[in-house]
């Protein structure tokens, strides 16, 4: 079989070593550190770039179970054995990274590198914008490897509207929430629509309920492809103000206003008014996952709500501490 090395948002190390099996259902996982999951896999090696959650994804020349390796060590090793690359033809350049930063190793190291990838390869050095590139990675757990990178999001904050989830946060959110096919979901804060967006393209589910106070943003939504199906319903609608006909929700998953940029007086009674709000029209027992920076408030809250704290996952959104808390009402 062969290996792979995939990189995700940090946090999310038990989510993700459940949820791969899903795209790749003969994966054998080697090991999963924080961000990076280290596995083998005998398919179509396209089949790994359709999941949703990962940023780069290597295909592993050399692994390296010593946290004493450097770099020079490393190329020595790897050039020590005939290698073959998923991508043969074009142009590479070799990089350098430790502990998540790209560094400048010596002249000679570089050189060695480069000479093993042409050596095993018909690829042509080109420092500046290749079609592959061969990375040598150091990281802080007993684990380094030389891959040849295979793919990475190009997707990155400028893509996105102010305030707008990322579409792989939200898919792992509602990983967390493990959607059943009988459940009736709520997103009261959709935004631009990331959560919703991502439960109607993935999951299997009964109902899904999409409200938000901004009428711009409820017209948006009403004309995404993926929203407009039978079993979807979008409305302008405050989470203060939530139709109590439909006490039917099983599962509310949502990333709530955090009151940076939201003039919100008080985060944590905002909090408090939006468990009060749930419980109008939850089921029992029902799922609740929640996203925030405001980690102390949303505890403030869910102590004075009386609302059970089951889970939590912390994480950083666009560079910002959060947690993922998943809850009951008491």
């Amino acid at each position: 079989m062969a290996e792979f090395v995939s990189s995700f948002i940090t946090g999310w190390s038990e989510v993700v070593k459940e949820n791969i099996c899903h795209f790749l259902p003969k994966v054998k996982i080697i090991n999963v550190y924080d961000g990076m999951i280290h596995y083998k896999y005998d398919g179509n090696s396209r089949d790994i770039e359709k999941i949703p959650y990962f940023n780069n994804t290597f295909f592993v020349l050399q692994s390296f179970l010593n946290n004493k390796t450097d770099f020079s060590k490393m190329v020595s090793t790897v050039a020590k054995k005939k290698h073959f690359y998923l991508i043969s033809k074009g142009s590479f350049r070799v990089r350098f990274s430790k502990e998540n930063q790209f560094c400048k190793v010596d002249k000679n190291v570089a050189r060695n590198a480069e000479n093993i990838v042409i050596q095993n390869s018909k690829l042509s050095i080109d420092r500046l914008n290749p079609t592959t590139e061969i990375w040598y990675v150091i990281r802080r757990e007993n684990f380094s490897f030389c891959g040849q990178l295979l793919s990475k999001r190009e997707f990155t904050e400028k893509n996105l509207n102010k305030g707008e989830l990322r579409p792989e946060v939200a898919y792992l959110m509602c990983c967390y929430a493990n959607i059943q096919p009988e459940d009736v979901v709520l997103e009261p804060f959709a935004g631009y629509g990331s959560i919703p967006i991502q439960i109607s393209k993935h999951f299997k589910y009964s109902k899904l309920f999409v409200s938000d106070i901004d009428s711009e943003r409820i017209a948006d939504l009403q004309q995404k492809k993926h929203l407009k199906k039978e079993n979807v319903f979008i409305e302008e609608c405050s989470v203060f103000d939530l139709p109590t006909k439909r006490s039917e929700i099983s599962c509310v998953i949502t990333d709530p206003p955090w009151g940076y940029f939201e003039e919100i007086a008080d985060i944590t009674k905002f909090y408090v008014d939006m468990f009060e709000s749930f419980r109008q029209i939850c089921r029992e027992n029902c799922k609740i996952v929640i996203l925030t920076a405001r980690v102390e408030n949303f505890i403030q809250a869910t102590e004075t709500s009386k609302v059970k704290l089951t889970n939590r996952i912390n994480t950083l959104i666009n560079g910002k501490k959060a947690s993922l808390f998943k809850c009951e009402l008491m």
